[in-house]
């Protein structure tokens, strides 16, 4: 096989791998429409998930939620009607509430633990997705996007992958905070791109930070 041929190959196993989250995305049964500040019983009436079922009441008088579990394939749909975005399918999550309300959402966005060449396509497209949505950096020279449209972008996350975990922190101020956490989660220690599996977590709350 030539070289070409095998640059061709691996790019459309990339991509498809990419087309199968997106896919997912639009075709999965289950949504979860959720945002910080929702309260428990609209996010029951607007999703298809069955919230309930999945959702530990805390024994109070009146009892109230506590927290909603993700173990099953469900797409997030944060519906802030300026904010909002989708992303791609999940069966990692919870749902905390406070005062019957959202008051935090953490997941993972991602049915298995990726190849590093598997995340940056899936990172590209979370990132976009935030973009357009609205959200910006909380701080406008650290914690910011993380680029990887290079092969030098590329080689210096991965290498940074292996030390430590790589951080973006999003803010929508006075309303909402967002961090996305890049981490090399197993075989780490082999230093070995290859073999090495890498894990994406997203978490949401409320943003107490000034502008």
């Amino acid at each position: 096989m030539t070289p070409l041929k095998r640059k061709l190959l691996f790019l459309l196993s990339v991509l498809a791998v990419l087309a199968f989250y997106l896919f997912y995305s639009n075709r999965a049964l289950n949504t979860l429409r959720v945002h910080v500040g929702k309260p428990y019983e609209e996010v029951i009436r607007d999703s298809t998930f069955s919230v309930k079922a999945n959702t530990v009441i805390y024994p109070s008088e009146p009892p109230r939620p506590s927290s909603t579990w993700i173990t099953s394939p469900v797409v997030i749909q944060y519906d802030d009607p300026n904010y909002g975005f989708t992303l791609p399918a999940t069966k990692f999550g919870a749902i905390t509430y406070g005062d019957g309300k959202v008051i935090g959402i953490t997941t993972s966005p991602m049915l298995e633990m990726l190849s590093f060449s598997e995340l940056v396509p899936l990172l590209e497209e979370i990132q976009s997705r935030l973009k357009r949505s609205g959200w910006t950096p909380q701080y406008p020279n650290k914690l910011t996007w993380l680029p990887t449209t290079t092969e030098q972008q590329k080689t210096a996350l991965q290498d940074e992958l292996f030390n430590e975990v790589g951080l973006v922190l999003l803010g929508i101020p006075q309303k909402y905070t967002l961090a996305i956490n890049i981490k090399c989660f197993k075989r780490c220690n082999e230093r070995n791109p290859a073999t090495a599996k890498y894990l994406i977590d997203i978490s949401m709350g409320r943003n107490y930070f000034r502008e």
